[in-house]
C-alpha cells in the first residue's frame, strides 16, 4: 500500500507537554519549602503521567494523520483515530483541497481529513496517483462535480 505521513501535530503535543510540565512544577516547588503534601505528590503523580502519555503517544504514532491506498481501498486516519477504511468501488466522489480532503460514499457515509500538516509535494503525489489515476468515466464525472 502507498502511504503519506504529515508532520507532527503540534497543537494537541504541546497540551500535553504544558499542563504536564505546569502540574509537575507545582508539584516540585512545595517540596523544596518542606511543605509536602498529599496534593503537592498528586499533582507530581498527574504531571509525570501526563508527560508519560505523550512519550507513549508519540510512540504509538499517534500525532500523525496518515493516509494510505492502493488500487481498491483508501484508508486514512487523524491523530489519535483509528483508521477509516473506504472501498474505491463505493467510494462516490472525492474532494481534495489544500486544506481537506473530503470523501463521500452515498447517503451519511463519508470521511473528512484535515490537511494542514501534509507536504505539498506528497498531496500532489496522492491526487496523480489515487484521485486522478485510473478514472472511470462515472468516477471523473463525480470528481469534477465535487
Amino acid at each position: 500500500m502507498k502511504a503519506i505521513t504529515s508532520k507532527i501535530h503540534k497543537k494537541q503535543r504541546n497540551a500535553l507537554i504544558v499542563y504536564g510540565l505546569f502540574y509537575l512544577i507545582m508539584g516540585i516547588i512545595p517540596q523544596f519549602n518542606e511543605e509536602s503534601s498529599l496534593v503537592s505528590w498528586s499533582y507530581i503523580f498527574v504531571g509525570v503521567v501526563m508527560l508519560g502519555t505523550i512519550g507513549y503517544q508519540a510512540y504509538k504514532g499517534n500525532y500523525f494523520s496518515i493516509i494510505k491506498w492502493n488500487d481498491n481501498i483508501l484508508a486514512f486516519k487523524s491523530p489519535e483515530s483509528k483508521f477509516v477504511h473506504f472501498k474505491r468501488s463505493a467510494i462516490k466522489s472525492v474532494k481534495l483541497t489544500d486544506k481537506s480532503l473530503t470523501i463521500n460514499a452515498g447517503l451519511g457515509d463519508g470521511e473528512m481529513l484535515d490537511l494542514d500538516y501534509f507536504k505539498a509535494e506528497d498531496l500532489e503525489f496522492f491526487k496523480k496517483d489515487f484521485v486522478e489515476g485510473g478514472l472511470t468515466e462515472t468516477e471523473a464525472y463525480n470528481l469534477a462535480e465535487a
